[in-house]
């Protein structure tokens, strides 16, 4: 029945209204989109829009006789092309009824209203298609080019989606894992709480004391020192790298001066920047690279050739790196700007900090640790090539925090936006008194993740130094809430209209700084063509399912 019913061409006439025999009601047949229906449709003079699909059990139904499909389809071809089909009105189902006799008995085609205007337009559209696809030249192959090409970028949509759907199952596992290790955790502490518990109603019992009684003379004070954050990988201090890449990484950007230092014993204290990973010297990495067969790794290496410049792409890394471009992408800035040796950073930290980061950013298609490696990069642009360090004359510890502030600018973010928390009135918009909410969230998060001694990358600051990178962390990151958008930019404007020497007041470099940062993190306009779309696609994905949350 499909191969006689995909045979059949879109027909059209104008036969007499049943209410009104001077006018008209248009017709036309066509197959349904899927191809497997027989669609009718009518638009009476009113502009009222008829119409009806029928499958091949319904189409049995109509033509109830000893009839082989190839010569029902062609009556109907044919009672149209010679107008002897005619509508009757149907009072009682509110609709119209297609009606042509063929081979002595009534063939009859019941239409319901349609809640849809526009029938008449949506009619003529259809035939101007059809008029082009028979009398214009190569119409049939446009119309089938077309359809290719919408075939191919749903094609590649699927592909998409399955690849975030493999993302998602992962995290889920990740998270699953995660939740079984705090449980287990969980139940130890509880064993030990129960014991404790025993000891002391025992020594409650040897002293007749109140076991229930609260000891007043021992108050439990907080202490503010330890790290209540979350741990974004339980148990585990660093995400699974490839040591060589990070050797290789490291020896492009500060390699070993000499071959004695590639290889003596490293002493605990003055070589806290190579305690993980020794880099080669310059001939050494040279040669590495020479070497380096085409594979993942020596994709990565390619596009750290770009990490000065603004086409550097984190879709890339995080493509051979396992989703590790924020990890990958913030290790080489480090690298690129020798802050372990400036600051006296334990390398092993390092790896563990930006391990936590990169963990604490959720799985959303926008704001992830892609995005936060993004507008790193950026960042690292605007100071470097964009000269912002040099003409503002910004310090190390300046550089340090716009670096920092950059890769933890969205850590945890739930992909849904402050007004968002505003409206439903979640407790961090309670906590934060509906102010910069996710801003706050975000610096707040990783200074008490910094408590933990394992992800501190300040300890090897002065308490000066500590206070003033951490003060310029807070400002960028909370510069990046779009609500504070028109009173940071127009205090830019104003400052600009005044001079360009931002140099001389801390006040006037930490408001450069918040501008690369809020430039960083909506640069995805800016970017080359392919970049651009890919996020642009991630973002209305984001907004769309915000969306839904908020039906």
């Amino acid at each position: 029945m499909l191969q006689e019913l995909r045979a059949v061409p879109s027909l059209f006439a104008a036969v007499a209204d049943p209410k009104n025999a001077e006018e008209t009601v248009k017709l036309s047949v066509g197959l349904d989109d899927e191809a497997k229906k027989l669609c009718i449709s009518a638009v009476d003079v009113t502009n009222a829009s008829f119409s009806g699909c029928f499958d091949e059990a319904e189409l049995g139904k109509i033509k109830a006789r000893d009839v082989e499909w190839k010569d029902f389809f062609k009556e109907i071809e044919t009672a149209f092309n010679t107008k002897t089909v005619t509508v009757v009105a149907d009072p009682a189902a509110k609709g119209l009824t297609v009606t042509y006799t063929g081979a002595g008995a009534p063939v009859k085609f019941p239409l319901t209203r349609a809640t849809e205007g526009n029938g008449s337009l949506k009619m003529l559209e259809r035939l101007a298609q059809f008029y082009n696809l028979r009398h214009e030249k190569n119409a049939a192959e446009k119309a089938l080019e077309e359809l290719t090409k919408k075939d191919g970028e749903l094609h590649r949509k699927v592909l998409t989606l399955e690849q975030d759907k493999v993302s998602l199952k992962e995290t889920i596992a990740h998270a699953e894992a995660e939740e079984r290790v705090m449980m287990d955790k969980y139940a130890e502490l509880q064993g030990e709480l129960a014991q404790l518990m025993e000891k002391h109603k025992q020594a409650c019992e040897k002293t007749g004391a109140d076991p229930t009684a609260e000891d007043e003379s021992a108050p439990l004070d907080p202490d503010f020192s330890q790290c209540i954050a979350r741990i974004p990988l339980g148990q585990n201090l660093q995400r699974d790298y490839d040591p060589s890449l990070l050797k290789l990484i490291k020896s492009k950007f500060i390699p070993a001066e000499t071959e004695e230092d590639a290889t003596r014993e490293i002493d605990p204290v003055k070589d806290k920047h190579m305690k993980v990973i020794r880099p080669f010297t310059t001939n050494e990495f040279e040669a590495q690279m020479k070497l380096l067969p085409e594979s993942p790794k020596y994709c990565v290496m390619k596009v750290m050739e770009k990490i000065d410049k603004w086409n550097y792409d984190v879709w890339t890394v995080s493509d051979f790196t396992n989703k590790g471009a924020l990890f990958t992408t913030a290790y080489a800035i480090f690298m690129r700007w020798d802050f372990l040796r400036k600051f006296g950073v334990d390398e092993a930290v390092v790896i563990n900090f930006l391990s936590q980061v990169e963990g604490g950013y959720h799985p959303n298609p926008y704001h992830n640790s892609m995005h936060g490696a993004d507008v790193l990069h950026i960042v690292h642009y605007i100071l470097s090539s964009g000269e912002l360090k040099e003409r503002c004359h910004l310090t190390d510890e300046d550089t340090f925090a716009a670096i920092i502030a950059g890769m933890i600018h969205d850590y945890d973010h739930p992909g849904l936006n402050n007004n968002f928390h505003i409206k439903v009135q979640s407790y961090l918009a309670t906590l934060y008194n509906d102010r910069s909410i996710l801003e706050n969230h975000h610096c707040a998060e990783v200074f008490e993740l910094m408590k933990n001694p394992n992800f501190n990358i300040l300890a090897g600051l002065t308490e000066v130094q500590r206070r003033d990178v951490r003060e310029t962390i807070i400002d960028m990151v909370l510069s990046t809430d779009m609500g504070l958008h028109a009173k940071i930019f127009g205090n830019w404007k104003r400052r600009i209209g005044q001079d360009h020497d931002l140099h001389k007041r801390k006040d006037d470099q930490r408001l450069a700084l918040a501008m690369a940062i809020k430039m960083a993190d909506i640069s995805n306009c800016g970017r080359p063509e392919n970049l651009y779309l890919k996020w642009g696609t991630k973002l209305s994905e984001e907004f769309f399912l915000q969306g839904a949350n908020e039906r």
